[in-house]
């Protein structure tokens, strides 16, 4: 069950982190940022069932099973896929400043701003990356307990 509910989780978690990245591609390809919030708001609320379902189930594993050592790791789990869809929403934003500012490039300070945006953007994505090597250590550490519990 504690295998099975991880790989849901993160399945639903890159499923809205999906839906964030194409809605976040239309919005750059139309140059029609008024759509972001609603795309976020969306994305939350869908988040939020998510999360509430994940604590449910870590409750019934502590109330009725007793599992607090595969409830950590849950939690530890959440705690990276908050941060995750946190640096996913900062990178979001900071390709909507970079392509605004690509629209006004011609004098130094514009350079100099694009220039630090696509720092940034550089950063964002390697916190990403790192988080994902978190989130699939924990996996990992899952499927033990999962295959001790056998």
């Amino acid at each position: 069950m504690c295998l099975f509910m991880s790989h849901f989780y993160v399945l639903q978690i890159n499923y809205f982190i999906i839906l964030l990245y194409r809605g976040l591609s239309k919005i750059l390809i139309s140059r029609d940022i008024t759509s972001y919030p609603a795309l976020c708001a969306k994305v939350t609320a869908s988040f939020s069932v998510l999360s509430d379902t994940i604590n449910a189930a870590k409750s019934c594993l502590m109330e009725r099973h007793e599992k607090k050592d595969i409830c950590e790791v849950v939690n530890q789990l959440q705690k990276h896929e908050s941060e995750k869809l946190n640096y996913t929403a900062a990178l979001h934003l900071e390709r909507l400043r970079l392509n605004n500012s690509e629209l006004g490039v011609g004098n130094d300070a514009d350079e100099r701003a694009a220039k630090l945006l696509k720092e940034s953007i550089n950063t964002l994505e390697q916190k990403i990356s790192s988080t994902v090597q978190s989130i699939n250590e924990i996996i990992d550490e899952l499927r033990c307990i999962a295959i001790d519990e056998e």
